[in-house]
């Protein structure tokens, strides 16, 4: 008796947490939108996307402020503000309160490359490209000189189409350089010569670092890395005219 009481008083539980959990989700939907809240994820304070830029996308076809929280579909949302190309992921949702939450990922650029025909883009961290900014000019690693690339909006460097172009190498090279702390500070441009080998450009000195082509790049800036710290932090910054790098086992000098 006291056995099938326990399992009656546990069934009327369970289904009292269900009617309630039922109930709560109905009136949930039948509340209205009382604000959108933007928030939007990136590196630093200014970047190529804001809050009025977002709202504007939201507001754009159709008003949300006020409308029932059931009438409302977010992914239909997520998409319409995904289409920026300054937008890399977004994340929408409504809270128990009525709020509209609006999360929004910008892309973080890696690189700005130019090629010949004076076509210039952004390359993101995941190697995506995506266009100029009129609203925003971040100081990032620029990469110009013989880049003979079409440069498409939206695709990645990865595809086949840039297999055979110095896209993919640059893109690596500037991954390299940013997460170096001393190159980083010490790289202020990346030039592919006529000869369809890379040079680098320093913050300091009238030089050049010569590093080739983008094979043993890991030994070839850890040789770099090296001659600056023992080297040129010594003040001989001025005594060269280029610094060679494409022999992994050595470092070929030309002085002025």
């Amino acid at each position: 008796m006291k056995k099938t009481l326990s399992i009656l008083f546990v069934s009327l539980f369970a289904l009292a947490l269900i009617l309630l959990a039922s109930y709560g989700y109905t009136q949930y939907r039948r509340q209205k939108v009382n604000k959108i809240v933007v928030h939007i994820q990136r590196n630093g304070t200014m970047g190529f996307l804001d809050k009025k830029k977002i709202m504007s996308i939201i507001l754009k076809q159709d008003s949300v402020t006020g409308k029932l929280i059931k009438s409302i579909n977010t992914s239909k949302i997520e998409r319409k503000i995904t289409r920026n190309p300054y937008v890399k992921a977004v994340d929408v949702f409504l809270n128990i309160s009525g709020s509209m939450m609006v999360n929004v990922t910008e892309r973080t650029p890696l690189l700005q490359i130019f090629t010949l025909k004076d076509k210039s883009c952004y390359i993101d961290s995941d190697g995506n490209l995506f266009p100029l900014s009129n609203h925003f000019s971040p100081r990032i690693l620029p990469a110009n000189g013989y880049i003979k690339a079409r440069l498409i909006m939206g695709k990645n460097i990865h595809d086949k189409m840039y297999r055979n172009t110095f896209l993919p190498g640059l893109y690596l090279l500037a991954k390299k350089i940013r997460a170096n702390h001393f190159l980083k500070a010490n790289i202020s441009q990346l030039f592919v010569n006529s000869r369809g080998n890379i040079d680098m450009a320093p913050e300091l000195g009238r030089f050049i670092f010569h590093l080739g082509d983008s094979t043993n790049m890991n030994i070839k800036l850890e040789n770099l890395e090296a001659f600056c710290k023992k080297v040129l932090v010594r003040g001989a910054w001025s005594k060269y005219r280029s610094i060679n790098l494409q022999y992994t086992n050595q470092i070929v000098c030309t002085k002025k």
